[in-house]
């Protein structure tokens, strides 16, 4: 697996023999292939093992806490990366890369997160900051915290963006009149709100697309 590595990266391998040559550099004295069928067979998919949370990793059977934490800290350093790599340069956030920079955001997130991108007139970004872990049924949305960022920024465009963990991507009331009184705050500052983003079941859906088409029900 080493000289395969070597002499072709990743490219054509199947998911399980990635997962099992990344567990041999943890466990070198271990049946890795073995582990990885497991893991791969409890969570669903290669990409659903390094989302999956530490307790459901060490029910799965030959991982232990060590391997687990390996799993997760692997996960971890993906999206970090990947944050990295999206953040290069001012990247400028369009219809084609919305989507994946924020499902690289929200991605392994078990609780819901909400954060705010500011963008320069170039629809570059600016400055990303998360805005509060929690719902919005227990937790009020600071909206001076917003306006103060953005203002700061001299940010010309929002965005506005959080996570469902549930999988349901149907904006609640408290999402759609949270989204409202800030559209309408930035407003008065001379900054608009593009878009407010549902991220749930690995896919984004648009706040402003949903209230388009309930408008009048």
């Amino acid at each position: 697996m080493r000289e395969d590595f070597r002499n072709t990266g990743f490219e054509h391998w199947h998911e399980h023999k990635v997962l099992e040559y990344l567990l041999f550099r943890a466990r070198p004295r271990v049946d890795t292939n073995e582990l990885a069928h497991n893991l791969i067979d409890a969570c669903g998919s290669f990409v659903d093992v390094f989302r999956a949370p530490k307790e459901k990793l060490t029910g799965i059977p030959g991982i232990g806490k060590e391997t687990a934490e390996y799993v997760k800290e692997m996960g971890e350093f993906v999206r970090y990366y990947n944050g990295k790599r999206f953040d290069a340069n001012r990247l400028v956030l369009n219809s084609e890369n919305c989507e994946n920079y924020l499902l690289n955001l929200f991605d392994g997130k078990e609780r819901e997160y909400f954060y705010m991108v500011c963008l320069d007139a170039r629809n570059r970004i600016l400055y990303r900051d998360l805005i509060f872990e929690g719902s919005f049924e227990s937790m009020d949305l600071d909206i001076s915290k917003i306006i103060r960022l953005a203002v700061k920024c001299d940010a010309s465009y929002v965005v506005l963006a959080h996570n469902h963990p549930s999988g349901v991507a149907k904006p609640s009331a408290a999402d759609i009149s949270s989204t409202q009184m800030v559209e309408g705050v930035l407003q008065m500052c001379g900054i608009r709100l593009l878009d407010h983003i549902i991220v749930a079941g690995g896919k984004c859906a648009s706040m402003n697309k949903y209230l388009r088409a309930n408008r009048g029900k």
